[in-house]
């Protein structure tokens, strides 16, 4: 029997990390987040159905999904999986952006007002507007949002963290009017979205009075209920089973066009059996498939069909680059010349991977001179691409050189034991008899998902390893516990150096976000900044922070080449430093129902 289903997109890009506004998502596996929203309401995606058939909205669309780490508030962790229940519980803030990337007022917004000097917003709240539990949204209800995240101490009081109040002098509400003025600290060149754009609105009166009960705070009370959220964006949060799924339902009220399908099952779906639970039609739709085989039996399903695009983002290492040995830039740059990044995308992605040397993607207008600006989100590289540097040496036949990568790791490390000062001291050793870190041999410690197990066991094997002059070691961990040694929000022994996973850009980046030094938390609490970079031996401290102010602070109106000339300096430095290794990037596929119409999918429009 034909299957006739129907979805409504209404998605919102997300912009924060853990615990944070900023660019870089964190993935168990290759997935990011970047997605699209539409004030004038984008298409509906539909599907036929007549006579006996079942009606679209009988039965639930389920979407494949990694696992949850159940975290469905903004304001502590931001795994990819649980932002998508977010952008169905909400959909938008105070600011939405289209398929195309535009930024525009969300459906929450009756209209808006902001001074010449952008100093001040104001926005009307549109009447009408309920949370799911039914209480009514005023603009009582931002400005009881945005002082919840701008309480910094209750805030990380329960392990969250934000920075509006770094930019947000006051927030101020005519209730007569339904207005809420914003008066900022300072303009920035992302003001409209780091300030507006993903902050989600909170029921005031709900969350004061339980709160008040329970004898907590406001962000007590959210943290101790953070796998219930209540929203109200298309769809009712139903049911969270840890390790299984999320339920949802359609909301009777929203503000916007009604979903044609009623019920949502997001279901956690091992990668293993994800093509064959597609295949046998018990998920309806793989978001982000990377890997070449499932893609072509995909395809090869004429009941199947599929979106494709380049990815806005990428595969990644986080290296801790304060940790033992990775504190030196030379290891790192050493570390990178052995990784044989050409085998991953062999192994795991074959014609739709992409090598990339740094934070950035193919779909971000930075990347481009003026005059280059018709490769933008093509797969040929620009000038400023092609300056930066490719850690993986080729031989002539374009394969990873293994003889030169290792000699030139080892010439990085033969060069760092020759120094004396700080941190140096402790690495010593050579490449014939072994390097030594603190008198013991010098080990890397890499963690992943399951997901990777295969592909990294097969790069680094044992007889590879046996030629580096130092260990490497492959440490498998379930994606909750691995995110929390890989932001520092563990109450386990620190021990790990690398961390497998990825990253979603945005159309405003803003590094500041993501890699300021004061973003790093002590360990057993969650870093934004995860590879804990503060300007490695380039910058000092100070000077690292300069720069990603200088960024930030770029004029909006007027900036924008200045902007580009510095975050191509951000990019830089990632570059040479490394405290991300940039393993891949790659073309995505989503894979779904053929009876699913419109829908309409991008770089930075997903599914949610």
């Amino acid at each position: 029997m034909k299957r006739f289903i129907s979805l409504m997109l209404v998605v919102v890009l997300m912009f924060s990390l853990a615990a944070c506004g900023g660019s870089e998502k964190p993935d168990p596996q290759p997935a990011e987040t970047t997605a699209a929203g539409d004030s004038q309401q984008p298409a509906e995606t539909t599907a036929g159905g007549q006579g006996s058939e079942p009606a679209a909205s009988d039965r639930p669309f389920v979407a494949a999904t990694a696992e949850f780490s159940g975290d469905f508030y903004n304001g502590w962790t931001n795994a990819t999986y649980d932002k998508e229940i977010r952008q169905l519980v909400w959909a938008w803030g105070l600011v939405m952006d289209t398929p195309q990337g535009e930024l525009v007022d969300s459906p929450l917004v009756e209209s808006k007002t902001v001074s010449d000097d952008l100093s001040v917003w104001t926005f009307k709240i549109k009447d009408g507007v309920t949370f799911h539990n039914g209480e009514e949204l005023t603009a009582s209800d931002v400005k009881f949002t945005y002082d919840f995240y701008m309480d910094k101490e209750a805030l990380m009081a329960t392990g969250g963290s934000s920075s509006l109040d770094e930019y947000i002098e006051s927030v101020t509400v005519d209730e007569a009017a339904n207005t809420v003025e914003f008066k900022l600290k300072k303009v920035i060149f992302t003001t409209d979205m780091s300030l507006f754009y993903e902050v989600y609105i909170m029921p005031e009166k709900t969350f004061t009075e339980a709160a008040e009960a329970a004898g907590q705070t406001v962000q007590e009370y959210v943290k101790a209920n953070i796998s219930n959220p209540i929203g109200y964006g298309p769809y009712v949060f139903e049911e969270y089973k840890e390790a299984e799924y999320v339920k949802l339902k359609a909301f009777d009220n929203y503000i916007g066009k009604a979903p044609k399908i009623k019920n949502i099952v997001v279901k956690v779906t091992p990668s293993e059996t994800e093509l064959d639970q597609l295949l046998q039609g018990e998920v309806d739709l793989l978001s982000r498939s990377v890997e070449e085989e499932k893609i072509a039996a995909a395809k090869d399903e004429d009941f199947l069909t599929y979106n494709d695009y380049y990815r806005h983002g990428g595969g990644t290492m986080i290296l801790h680059t304060d940790y033992e040995a990775f504190a030196l830039t030379e290891v790192r740059q050493a570390f990178a010349y052995v990784f044989n990044r050409p085998k991953v995308i062999e192994l795991f992605l074959g014609e739709y991977g992409l090598a990339s040397q740094g934070p950035y993607s193919k779909n971000q207008w930075m990347m481009y001179d003026d005059d280059e600006m018709d490769l933008l989100g093509t797969a040929a590289n620009s000038r400023f691409e092609d300056s930066l540097i490719n850690y993986d040496i080729l031989d002539a036949n374009g394969k990873f050189d293994e003889e030169a990568n290792i000699a030139k790791a080892h010439e990085l490390l033969d060069a760092a034991a020759a120094k004396t000062e700080g941190e140096y001291a402790n690495l010593t050793g050579n490449a014939t008899d072994g390097y030594m870190w603190k008198g013991e041999p010098l080990e890397i410690k890499i963690t992943y998902t399951e997901f990777w197990s295969d592909t990294y066991n097969l790069v680094w094997n044992d007889e590879y390893v046996s030629k580096l002059g130092f260990k490497v070691t492959l440490h498998g961990l379930d994606w909750p516990v691995m995110y929390g040694h890989w932001t520092g929000d563990s109450q386990e022994e620190r021990q790990y150096h690398a961390f497998v996973g990825g990253i979603g850009y945005l159309i405003k980046s803003n590094p500041r976000n993501d890699y300021a030094s004061d973003k790093i938390m002590p360990w057993g609490q969650p870093s934004a900044n995860g590879p804990r970079f503060t300007g490695g031996s380039k910058y000092t401290t100070e000077e690292w922070d300069q720069l990603l102010t200088d960024i930030e602070n770029c004029n909006p109106l007027t900036g924008k080449d200045e902007y580009r000339t510095k975050w191509r300096e951000f990019v830089k430095t990632f570059n040479e430093e490394l405290p991300i290794i940039p393993v891949y990037s790659n073309n995505y596929h989503d894979l779904y129902v053929a009876d699913l119409e419109n829908f309409n999918t991008n770089a930075i429009w997903p599914w949610s």
